[in-house]
């Protein structure tokens, strides 16, 4: 039976060993003043606290993972008097059948009784088995359903740590088979866990290289993969890791997390086991449903398409990049006070550095980067038609709605709605056509085509600014949008003298950003916000490169 009472003072000498331990750390850290601790005080206690620390998780790790064993199979201890009534059960039984079949026979025969009859039937795997069926578990012996829910009570655990040490444990503590203890499953890992080697992550990230590369390398190279794996998370030396790179230094996960990979690319590459068939994953993506007014994208890209992806984001993320065009002053300025580099703070320098408003994280300017990049790809002559026509956003939305700013835009097969400002900045960038109903749904009539830039101007238009206009910003010509200086529906004509080139992030918060734009003699002037120009004038737009020839030397003039 379970102890009445958990806090009972207990016999055991491990036990009585982890108390006094816990005493202890408690007067040497109960008392501390972190705040008030020199630098080298602080690490070197963050490090002494660090060791004791994976000391104590190795024995969380495998101690719940045992609690966790004998609340899923018999309990040995539990089941030792249904066993041995198990043995003497089936002895009987096979002694009686033995003495009736022998009674069976001539009269005045002599019983025998078949040899090793009862011995089989007295088999401990058999009694065992019948054991584990009629004895409760530790866990159902005190009232739990489980022994997560027992470890989640006894330990005041989450259900979700508990299972991470469950499958932690599983790995790399001690395993039971009918009664009998077997090696662990990653023998070398489960050592350097219980002798506090190895940090939780550390194990895991261990355990993760190990069980992907399972199925794909030979079992000796499997155990050189552990030891290796466990000896730089360690920080020891061996055979594995002596020509390594900081071979004696103690690797964190993720440095863990990239040698796996390294020793995936050289054991099992394609990912599959010796002798089969190399097999090559290919990328895919798609699509969610509609959640919380937007759709997740869900996918999975090889390495070359991630590499791909990847460039060209950075190419638009990158600091450097970002920085040296922000460090030339805005055209038309002097003085250090219009520098970008001197205005806004560099995590705002990207994709469009022009936003003092502009806190996107990495990941949505990833997002804005990505959708530019594909309407680029629609504009583009060699992109596949739909219909005969170059792939394009249709949206519909009712005439009064658009106007009065309310109500909602719809895009065939998409079921999500677009807001009447979103539709607005399509109309500027793409155009739009008008088409009458009747009452009864009939088309009355089918007006032109309005405010579509051409291809043609589009080119002028990068020819004249070589990308987006705002200072600092340089999303090239190909990622940008045509914004109409004055709105359409102010009677803004479809023209490259009422036509600038910005970038997306510029042209969904013009109108709230604060960027001013005026066209004076077929040349886009800008004035910035009082937050990045306190000078609030009005500059020429920056042009194309090429747009002022070099000057001639003096001897020529």
């Amino acid at each position: 039976m379970f102890m009445e009472n958990p806090n009972e003072a207990s016999s055991n000498p491990v036990v009585v060993a982890v108390e006094q331990a816990r005493e202890i750390l408690l007067a040497a850290l109960g008392g501390v003043s972190f705040g008030l601790l020199g630098d080298e005080e602080s690490l070197t206690l963050v490090l002494a606290v660090e060791s004791v620390g994976r000391v104590v998780d190795g024995a969380r790790v495998l101690s719940t993972s045992d609690v966790l064993r004998r609340s899923e199979y018999f309990d040995a201890a539990a089941a030792k008097a249904a066993a041995q009534a198990a043995v003497d059960q089936s002895a009987a039984a096979a002694q009686n059948a033995a003495r009736e079949k022998a009674g069976s026979g001539k009269a005045g025969a002599e019983s025998v009784i078949p040899e090793g009859a009862a011995a089989d039937a007295a088999s401990p795997s058999v009694a065992r088995a019948a054991a584990s069926l009629a004895a409760p578990t530790l866990a159902r012996r005190l009232g739990c359903r489980s022994g997560v829910e027992l470890v989640c009570a006894l330990a005041r655990l989450s259900r979700n740590e508990v299972r991470q040490r469950a499958v932690l444990g599983e790995k790399a503590g001690q395993r039971m088979l009918l009664g009998r203890p077997l090696a662990p499953t990653y023998p070398v890992l489960g050592e350097a866990l219980q002798g506090g080697e190895l940090g939780l992550e550390q194990a895991r990230v261990i355990v993760q290289v190990l069980d992907g590369l399972r199925s794909s390398v030979l079992v000796s190279d499997l155990d050189r993969v552990e030891r290796s794996l466990v000896a730089s998370g360690s920080g020891a030396i061996t055979p594995e890791t002596e020509d390594l790179p900081g071979a004696g230094i103690a690797f964190a996960p993720e440095l863990l997390r990239q040698q796996g990979i390294q020793w995936k690319a050289r054991l099992a590459p394609d990912g599959s086991a010796p002798g089969e068939a190399p097999t090559e994953r290919r990328s895919w993506l798609t699509f969610g449903t509609l959640s919380n007014g937007g759709y997740s994208l869900n996918g999975w890209f090889t390495t070359l398409d991630r590499a791909t992806l990847g460039n060209v984001c950075a190419g638009q993320l990158s600091d450097a990049y970002l920085f040296a065009a922000a460090a030339n002053p805005v055209p038309g300025a002097d003085g250090a006070a219009t520098r970008a580099s001197d205005r806004i703070s560099p995590h705002l320098l990207s994709p469009c550095p022009q936003q003092p408003d502009d806190t996107r994280s990495r990941s949505e300017k990833q997002a804005g980067i990505l959708r530019a990049v594909f309407e680029a790809a629609a504009r583009h002559p060699g992109t596949p038609t739909m219909g005969g026509a170059a792939p394009t956003v249709l949206v519909h939305i009712n005439i009064t709605d658009l106007l009065d700013g309310r109500g909602a835009g719809w895009i065939d097969g998409i079921d999500g709605p677009l807001t009447p400002h979103q539709v607005d900045e399509l109309i500027c960038a793409g155009g739009y056509q008008p088409i009458l109903f009747g009452h009864t749904g009939k088309i009355l009539h089918l007006g032109a085509s309005n405010r579509f830039f051409s291809a043609s101007q589009r080119r002028a238009l990068a020819a004249r600014d070589g990308g987006c206009v705002i200072p600092g910003c340089t999303v090239p010509p190909h990622l940008t949008q045509v914004h109409h200086v004055v709105p359409w529906r102010q009677g803004g004509l479809t023209d490259i003298d009422n036509a600038v080139l910005i970038c997306n992030a510029a042209h969904s918060s013009i109108d709230t950003s604060g960027w001013d734009i005026d066209m004076r003699d077929g040349r886009p002037w800008i004035r910035g916000p009082l937050i990045f120009d306190p000078t609030h004038t009005w500059r020429p737009a920056g042009q194309n490169r090429a747009a002022t020839a070099v000057e001639k030397p003096t001897w020529e003039k």
